[in-house]
């Protein structure tokens, strides 16, 4: 990981969740420490498509639909639907629910530096840092503390996925297993469409020779294609919440406000 100044830094590309990354350097942040947030995902509720890396599938596939989405066919894990993450509430996400590793780093972050190289961000706009107070300190004497270097690994292993997740998506891309998918409703006879994405196609799989099949087998991308597969089962789970969330709201927008003048006419 690449050191730069402020400066020289040139932050391409959207990262959601991240309002202002900045560049960790040790005499900028000499004093700077991190407060434990109470409400970690705060962030993340209005976020219904998190990005996923390859190891996370056998894992996300029991909660979330896995699709793929974009230009670049970036994994994604479906945690909601139209900007609300029925997974996340209070800021809290679900007990039981899996993390996905790109809420887990935050506030952390990697930026490229070009030529494969990188360098660590914090996103300054997270309200758990702070100069004063409790807190853990990111640096000490100059050097990275525990929580620091905890960070740095993390994003390390992170962007070891990122590029084997990007080998992946590149293998299903040439060998054209990946088609556009929808998602459809159907309540009361009518049938509502909820979203187009792209997906393996399992008729292309079938299609592939003995010699392809057994090379993705073998490189471990079958077990991960399966599990993409099974996650799409997912959806009529996630559709249950979108119901069940519709209904809360709407309780919540029926239940009128008590007035000192009407409660007193309760007690009455």
């Amino acid at each position: 990981m690449t050191q730069l100044n402020q400066q020289a830094l040139d932050l391409t590309g959207k990262q959601f969740m991240y309002g202002k990354p900045e560049v960790l350097n040790k005499d900028l942040h000499a004093d700077l420490r991190y407060q434990s947030a109470a409400a970690p995902f705060a962030k993340a509720q209005a976020l219904h498509l998190v990005p996923l890396l390859v190891g996370e599938f056998a894992q996300a596939m029991q909660h979330y639909p896995i699709i793929f989405a974009g230009e670049k066919k970036t994994p994604l894990a479906v945690m909601g639907l139209a900007g609300k993450n029925f997974f996340i509430q209070d800021g809290n996400i679900e007990a039981g629910a899996y993390v996905p590793a790109y809420l887990r780093r935050h506030p952390f972050t990697l930026a490229s530096a070009g030529s494969d190289q990188f360098v660590v961000c914090i996103d300054r706009d997270e309200a758990g840092f702070v100069t004063e107070g409790e807190g853990q300190a990111l640096f000490e004497n100059g050097e990275p503390t525990a929580l620091t270097r905890h960070a740095m690994d993390f994003l390390g292993e992170f962007q070891v996925e990122t590029v084997r997740t990007d080998n992946f998506v590149k293998m299903l891309d040439e060998a054209g297993l990946l088609e556009v998918k929808n998602t459809v409703f159907v309540v009361d006879g009518r049938s509502e469409p909820v979203a187009e994405y792209i997906a393996v196609s399992e008729e292309r799989i079938a299609a592939l020779s003995d010699e392809q099949l057994t090379e993705l087998v073998r490189s471990g991308a079958m077990a991960v294609v399966n599990a993409h597969l099974l996650s799409l089962q997912q959806w009529t789970a996630l559709l249950a919440r979108r119901t069940l969330a519709a209904s809360a709201d709407t309780q919540a927008a029926n239940v009128a406000p008590v007035t000192q003048e009407s409660a007193a006419t309760q007690v009455d």
